[in-house]
């Protein structure tokens, strides 16, 4: 009884469009960030 009335997760665009692209982005930005820190060291932060 307890079963039917849970609810289950949904796999909708929205959530497989941030999995695929939000997190890549994500580490991208922050891989982009340091290379440039390291290149340019005499940028403030």
């Amino acid at each position: 009884m307890q079963d039917e009335n849970e609810k289950h997760g949904t796999v909708d665009l929205v959530s497989v469009l941030y999995i695929v692209g939000g997190i890549p982005a994500i580490v991208g930005f922050i891989v982009i960030l340091f290379t440039l820190v390291n290149y340019f060291p005499e940028i403030p932060a």
